[in-house]
C-alpha cells in the first residue's frame, strides 16, 4: 500500500502487499448500481426489493457469501470500480496492477493513486470536472457500509486497501468540494473509516512494534485516520520492550523512579567526575515576590574549575528552562547537585540555542533554569515558592528546552517532520505529569526539543505539518491527528477570546495515560494548569492537597462539570467528598469527556455535606416477586450486571452496572441485581438518558448515570443522596418498547391464567419445586405465554423479538415476558424537574 505513509524503509507486519483477487474486471458502468447489474441488490441500501430489507452487514449475518467470493467482489467493486468511478479516463486498472518480484502472482499497487487525486481534485477546483459532492459521499457510504459487513475472516488487506482509499478520496472531496458547494460543510464523506476494524488487529501491530500498552491505548483513543495508525505502527519504539513489562493501559511505569533508590546519573557511564552544589539557601531569604534564581555556568579549562553562579531573575532576563525525565538520571533527591560533566553538557545546550536564537546579537547572555539545582529539596516555605511559581517560570522563560533520552537517540536531519513529531509524541517526556505542566506554559513556538545533533522547535514543526496538511491528501489524516496531539498540551493558557486558560474537561482529556512518582504532585499541577491559587494547596498537609484542590475548583474556569459524578475511577473517602475523584490520572476509556461546554447550569458546588447540583432523576421501586415460581423459571439471559425499567408512560429501559477496570476506592462492590432489590429509596440521577438499538448481547451506546441512595430530604427541596453505582441506562427504540410492552400485558394476563391460579393455591402450603405435580403444572406456563400473545395480537412483537434474537423462535419474547411476570424489572417513577437541586456524597 504505497500511497499511505509509513516511516521510511519500514513495514506494517501483516499488511506488506495487498494480493489480486479479482475474479472478473470492473465493467466501467456506473458504481452504485454495480450490484444489481452482478445480481446482488442485497447490498444496496435503498432498493425496494431487498432480500428482508435488512442493511448488509445484517443481512451476511444471516446469509453470508463465501469469503473468497467476498474478497474478490469488494476488490472488484470497491477498489477498481470506486478509481474508475471517480477518477474516470485519468488512468485505467493495470495501472494498479503488478507482478510481484518474490514470485508469479498479481499484487495491487497504488504508487500512482496520490498523483492522480490531486490531479482529480485540480480538476474541480478548476471546475472542468461536472461531477457532485453528493455523489462522491455516496459513493463512499456506501463503500463504507459495504466493508462493515467483511467479518474476521475476510482478508485484512485487502479491506485495509479500499478503507484506506476511501480515507483518502474522503480528504481529497472535502478539500476540492470547500467553496465549490456549500453542502460540502456537512461532510457528508465517512470520516471514521478505522473504526471499521478490530482495535485488536492494530493493538497487535502495535505491541510488537514494541510500543507501550498506555501509549497503545492513548493511540487508539486519539487516532482519528488509518494513516496516523499504518504510520505509527510502521514504527520502532525507541526503548528496549522489556521495560514497558510492567506497563498497562492506564499509565507508563517504564519511567517511574523510586525516589529511596535514585542515582543521578553522569552523561558517559564509568565517569568519575565530582558533583557540583548549589547552595540556594543563602539566595532564598534574597528573592524578592515574583523572583527565582537562575543559572550561569562558567567553563574553564578542566571540569574541575567549571562553576555556577546563582542569579536572581529580573524581568526582562534572557534564560532557559530545562523539562526532562527524572528517570534519564538527570535529577537528585538530596541536594541541589549535578555532576559536572552533566554541567558541561547542559552548557553546551544552552551556547547552541543560543545561537540560534540571536543570530543577529550574539553578545545575549542566556542564563538557565534546572529543577534539579534550582528548587530546594528539603520540604518548606522556601521551596513551596518555587513550587507556586513554576507557570511563571515556564511562561517567562525564552526557551524550554526539553531533554529526554528516547528522543536524542535519533538525528532529526535524518527524519521528516511527521517522525520527528511522532518521535516526540512517543517519548517518556510525553508519559510523565510535571513535564505537561512545564510543556504546556511555554508556547509551542518557545519550546524545544534536544535530538542527537540539534534542538528542533515544536513551533516549527507543527508549521511544517500543516504544510504536508494542505499539500499531501494521502498524509493529511497522519497530519491532522498529530497537530492536535500538539495542540492539546500547548494551548492551555491561551484559550478563548480572553485567554481565560483551561478547563477541567481539557485538563482531563491531556491527563490520560500520564503518570507522577509523588502522588501529592498531581493536585499542584492540575491546579496550576487550572490558574487556581497553588499557594492554597500546598499549604497544609500533603495527603489533603486534593481535597484542597477540589475546594478550590469553582475558582476554575467553568468550574466543577456537575458530570464528574458519572465519571468512573478511585474516590475520595471523608465524608463530603465522596463524590470527588482522588486521583485525575485514572484512565476509563469508557468515561464521557467532561461536558464543561454544555449551556445552562451545569457547575457543581461543594458543600460539607457533597456535591451540590442540578440534575433530573427518577425514583426507583420493584413489583411485588411472585411466590410459587423459581427466581429464574425460564433460563433468562441477562447477567447479574443488567437490569430492566418500565416508566409510568409505558417506555422501556436497560440499565447496566459500569465496572471500573481496575480495583480501587470505589463505589459498592455489591451485586447489581440483589442490591437494586435490597435497598430502599434508590434514585438515578442523569442529565439525559440516550436511545439505541438493544440486542440481548450487549449494547454499546446509552448516557452515564448514578444510582444513589436517598439520606435525607430537607425542607428546601434538596435532596441528599449517597452515591451508589455507575450505570448505564438507555431508552429502547419504538419497535423494542413495543414488544417489551406487549410482553408486560401478556404477563399481566398470565396472571390470572388457570396453571397460574393453580400454582397459587400450592403457594399456599410449602412447594416443593421438585414434585411431579409442580413440574407439571409449570410446564404448561410457557405454552399458555404464546396462547395469550397469540389472542393479544401481538405477532408484531414477536417477530420483533426474532430479528432482535437473530433467531427463527420465540423463546426471547418468552423469556422478556417471564422476566416481566416475576417481577425481575424496575418501575421508574415520576421524572422530577430538570433543575432537581441533589447534594451527592
Amino acid at each position: 500500500m504505497d500511497h499511505i505513509p509509513a516511516v521510511p524503509s519500514r513495514t506494517v507486519e501483516g499488511l506488506e502487499t495487498v494480493p489480486y483477487v479479482c475474479e472478473k474486471s470492473y465493467d466501467g458502468g456506473p458504481f452504485l448500481t454495480y450490484p444489481i447489474r452482478e445480481n446482488k441488490p442485497q447490498m444496496l441500501p435503498d432498493v425496494a426489493d431487498g432480500p428482508g430489507k435488512l442493511p448488509f452487514s445484517e443481512y451476511e449475518k444471516h446469509h453470508p457469501t463465501p469469503v473468497k467470493d467476498f474478497e474478490a467482489f469488494c476488490q472488484t467493486w470497491l477498489f477498481f470500480g470506486l478509481i474508475n468511478e471517480l477518477l474516470g479516463n485519468i488512468c485505467k486498472s493495470t495501472d494498479f496492477v503488478l507482478t510481484d518480484r518474490i514470485g508469479d502472482d498479481k499484487i495491487i499497487s497504488t504508487s500512482q493513486l496520490p498523483g492522480l487525486v490531486e490531479q482529480w481534485v485540480k480538476s474541480i477546483e478548476d471546475s472542468s470536472s461536472t461531477m457532485a459532492y453528493e455523489h462522491v459521499a455516496e459513493c463512499l457510504r456506501l463503500t463504507f457500509e459495504t466493508l462493515m459487513a467483511a467479518g474476521s475472516e475476510f482478508d485484512l488487506r485487502i479491506k485495509f486497501c479500499i478503507a484506506s482509499v476511501g480515507e483518502l478520496f474522503a480528504h481529497a472531496a472535502n478539500k476540492a468540494f470547500v467553496g465549490v458547494q456549500d453542502f460540502v460543510l456537512d461532510n457528508k464523506c465517512p470520516a471514521a473509516w478505522f473504526m471499521l476494524f478490530d482495535r485488536t488487529s492494530w493493538i497487535e501491530r502495535l505491541r510488537r512494534s514494541g510500543w507501550c500498552p498506555s501509549q497503545i491505548e492513548f493511540m487508539m483513543h486519539t487516532s482519528k485516520s488509518l494513516q496516523s495508525l499504518h504510520f505509527f505502527a510502521s514504527m520502532q519504539e525507541s526503548i528496549p520492550a522489556g521495560r514497558h513489562g510492567l506497563c498497562d493501559n492506564q499509565k507508563c511505569v517504564a519511567y517511574q523512579t523510586d525516589l529511596k533508590d535514585y542515582t543521578t546519573q553522569h552523561v558517559i557511564k564509568g565517569c568519575r567526575c565530582k558533583d557540583l552544589y548549589v547552595d540556594m539557601s543563602s539566595l532564598d531569604a534574597g528573592l524578592t515576590a515574583g523572583e527565582f534564581p537562575l543559572l550561569r555556568i562558567r567553563e574553564a579549562e578542566t571540569l574541575d574549575e567549571l562553576t555556577v553562579e546563582i542569579v536572581a531573575s529580573q524581568p526582562d532576563t534572557c534564560y532557559l528552562a530545562l523539562s526532562h525525565v527524572w528517570a534519564d538520571g538527570l535529577g537528585n533527591t538530596n541536594a541541589n547537585a549535578l555532576p559536572r560533566c552533566q554541567l558541561l553538557q547542559l552548557s553546551n545546550f544552552t551556547q547552541s540555542l543560543k545561537a540560534k536564537l540571536s543570530s543577529n546579537n550574539p553578545q545575549t547572555e542566556l542564563l538557565f533554569w534546572c529543577d534539579t539545582l534550582c528548587c530546594p529539596v528539603a520540604p518548606g516555605q522556601a521551596k513551596n515558592r518555587v513550587l507556586a511559581q513554576m507557570k511563571n517560570i515556564f511562561e517567562r522563560a525564552t526557551c524550554v528546552l526539553v531533554l529526554d533520552a528516547s528522543i536524542r537517540l535519533y538525528e532529526s536531519e535524518a527524519m521528516g517532520p511527521e517522525e520527528t513529531c511522532a518521535r516526540i509524541l512517543a517519548s517518556g517526556w510525553m508519559r510523565r505529569l510535571w513535564t505537561l505542566q512545564e510543556g504546556a506554559s511555554a508556547h509551542k513556538g518557545r519550546l524545544w526539543f534536544q535530538f542527537r545533533d540539534q534542538a528542533v522547535n515544536l513551533g516549527v514543526l507543527s508549521h511544517q505539518v500543516l504544510e504536508i496538511y494542505n499539500k499531501y491528501l494521502s498524509r493529511r489524516g497522519l497530519a491532522v491527528d498529530i497537530n492536535s496531539w500538539i495542540w492539546t498540551f500547548t494551548t492551555f493558557f491561551r484559550r478563548g477570546p480572553a485567554n481565560l486558560g483551561a478547563d477541567l474537561a481539557t485538563v482531563d482529556a491531556a491527563l490520560q495515560h500520564r503518570s507522577v512518582t509523588v502522588t501529592s504532585d498531581e493536585p499542584l499541577v492540575i491546579g496550576t494548569l487550572l490558574n487556581l491559587n497553588v499557594i492554597g494547596i500546598l499549604n497544609g498537609s500533603d495527603e489533603t492537597r486534593i481535597h484542597r484542590l477540589w475546594s478550590l475548583m469553582p475558582d476554575a474556569v467553568r468550574g466543577i462539570p456537575k458530570d464528574i459524578l458519572f465519571r468512573l475511577g478511585p474516590r475520595l473517602r471523608e465524608e463530603g467528598y465522596r463524590w470527588a475523584p482522588s486521583s485525575m490520572l485514572h484512565y476509563e476509556g469508557s468515561n464521557a469527556v467532561l461536558l464543561t461546554m454544555r449551556k445552562g447550569d451545569n457547575q457543581g458546588t461543594p458543600t460539607p455535606n457533597g456535591l451540590m447540583v442540578r440534575l433530573s432523576g427518577y425514583h426507583i421501586s420493584f413489583p411485588q416477586r411472585r411466590s410459587g415460581l423459581p427466581a429464574n423459571p425460564w433460563g433468562l439471559f441477562l447477567d447479574e450486571s443488567t437490569f430492566w425499567m418500565r416508566d409510568d408512560e409505558a417506555r422501556w429501559y436497560i440499565v447496566r452496572r459500569r465496572w471500573p477496570s481496575v480495583e480501587g476506592d470505589y463505589l459498592s462492590k455489591e451485586n447489581f441485581s440483589g442490591a437494586m432489590r435490597n435497598n430502599m429509596n434508590l434514585w438515578v440521577t442523569h442529565i439525559e438518558i440516550g436511545s439505541q438499538t438493544w440486542s440481548p448481547y450487549g449494547f454499546k451506546n446509552g448516557s452515564a448515570a448514578l444510582l444513589t441512595r436517598l439520606v435525607q430530604e430537607s425542607h428546601e427541596e434538596v435532596k441528599y443522596v449517597q452515591s451508589y453505582m455507575h450505570i448505564q441506562a438507555a431508552s429502547l427504540q419504538e419497535a423494542s418498547c413495543k414488544m417489551f410492552e406487549a410482553a408486560y400485558h401478556v404477563a399481566q394476563k398470565l396472571a390470572e391464567s388457570a396453571p397460574m391460579q393453580q400454582l397459587a393455591n400450592m403457594s399456599k402450603d410449602v412447594i416443593n419445586m421438585e414434585s411431579p405435580e409442580y413440574k407439571a403444572i409449570f410446564d404448561t406456563l410457557k405454552p399458555e405465554i404464546y396462547r395469550i400473545a397469540a389472542h393479544r395480537k401481538s405477532d408484531l412483537a414477536m417477530t420483533t423479538a426474532r430479528q432482535v434474537s437473530g433467531k427463527d423462535d420465540d423463546n426471547l419474547f418468552g423469556a422478556i415476558v417471564g422476566m416481566i411476570f416475576i417481577g425481575n424489572y424496575a418501575i421508574m417513577g415520576p421524572r422530577t424537574p430538570d433543575n432537581q437541586q441533589w447534594c451527592v456524597d
